[in-house]
């Protein structure tokens, strides 16, 4: 029989009578109902307002408390609808859905490994070395990818590229736009360099400025001259500079270049392209002096009698006569002057050899003969050189021939 719990308000107080009093007999009637009553308090369940449950099961003490009212999160699951190859899971704080467990997430479930399941997702051996490398730098030397020889495709970025590179073989860069970029500073000249071992050969560089040198300028080390483009915007931009004179020289072109220039420079005026050499009455060949030409005279005919003095397109003729200066026409004995080609006859009493040279002289005896210098009687002396042509009638007269 369950014994009558003395209790008020959940509190437990023991019956009356149970207490002894000091030097008398303790009662065995209230002090066995103390007891027992005790016993049955300690087994039975524990009331809330004393710090209990309320209940002696968890499912009674659950009801007991309010827990499963008092929690959003087991009110949630509590509704739910569970069932075989489900899993609960959150949607929102405190609140709780199922969906399917499928059972590829069932094999993937069951493994006891991180390794297990990177086999089981199919990841290979080689993607798990790299999955498992504490940070960047080991994965891409896992990767080898540590080495720009590895570089397939993309674009290097900019800050990569940034500093100083030497030693470079070759650069193609195929493009329809600007392929290279010098970006100088606001006061900079930046250049392209040419150079053989240690020394520099040449340069290609734009200068600011509009004094003699400045523009673009393609430049040689190894002389000091240099072509550029002046920055001055006019027909004689293009310019020479010649450092054995330390001039800079125009470029002339078909835009600067003027006659005055030219006969400037030659001190004379040049002959025209257009003026011909015309071959004349006679004449054949000629033509624009822009090349070299002959000018042939034509061959004439045999001169005759009855030819005269004429010309045609390709040839001539000429009329058979002489003139006072081709033949002596002289009719004085005293004449002293004969044309080259004249013909005497001349007294020497000395031996003459042919064609040896020989001064005739007026014979002043008569008005018939000439004779050698230093004859006795000779008189005035012949103008001009005289060669003996021989000896005739005997040894001491001689045909002479003016020669000079």
């Amino acid at each position: 029989m369950e014994a009558i719990l003395p209790r008020t308000g959940g509190v437990y107080s023991p019956p009356a009578g149970t207490k002894g009093v000091p030097n008398t007999t303790i009662q065995s009637v209230p002090y066995n109902a103390l007891i027992d009553d005790l016993t049955a308090d300690a087994n039975a369940a524990r009331p809330i307002t004393a710090g209990g449950t309320g209940a002696t099961s968890a499912s009674a003490a659950r009801a007991a408390l309010g827990a499963q009212a008092a929690s959003a999160a087991l009110a949630s699951i509590a509704g739910l609808a569970t069932g075989a190859d489900k899993m609960i899971y959150t949607t929102a704080a405190d609140a709780y859905t199922t969906t399917a467990l499928t059972l590829f997430a069932r094999t993937l479930l069951d493994d006891a490994t991180a390794g297990a399941a990177l086999t089981t997702l199919g990841v290979s051996a080689f993607a798990q070395t790299v999955l498992d490398d504490a940070d960047a730098a080991a994965a891409r030397a896992t990767l080898g990818a540590n080495n720009a020889s590895n570089l397939t495709a993309g674009t290097v970025p900019s800050a990569r590229l940034d500093g100083a590179y030497v030693d470079f073989i070759q650069i193609a860069v195929t493009t329809d736009g600007e392929a290279v970029k010098l970006v100088g500073s606001a006061t900079g000249d930046p250049y392209v360099g040419f150079w053989k071992a240690t020394a520099r050969q040449g340069y290609i560089q734009h200068r600011d400025g509009t004094a003699n040198g400045d523009g673009l300028r393609a430049a040689n080390d190894v002389t000091g001259d240099y072509l550029y483009l002046s920055n001055v915007n006019s027909t004689d931009a293009l310019k020479f500079y010649d450092s054995s004179v330390a001039a800079h020289n125009t470029v002339w072109h078909s835009g600067n270049l003027a006659a005055a220039d030219v006969n400037a420079l030659y001190g004379y005026t040049p002959a025209s392209n257009a003026v011909q050499v015309i071959a004349g009455s006679g004449l054949t060949g000629g033509g624009a002096i822009s090349a070299n030409r002959t000018l042939t005279l034509g061959t004439p005919s045999d001169i005759t009698n009855s030819t005269t003095n004429s010309v045609s397109g390709t040839s001539h003729t000429h009329a058979l006569g002489f003139v006072a200066a081709e033949v002596s026409t002289a009719t004085s004995s005293s004449t002293t002057s004969f044309p080259l080609g004249h013909v005497i006859s001349c007294y020497s009493a000395a031996g003459i050899a042919r064609r040896a040279p020989i001064a005739p002289c007026l014979y002043s005896a008569d008005t018939m003969q000439y004779v050698a210098s230093g004859t006795s009687g000779a008189g005035t002396s012949l103008s001009g050189t005289w060669r003996s042509c021989g000896v005739v009638g005997g040894t001491d007269r001689y045909i002479l021939q003016r020669v000079a």
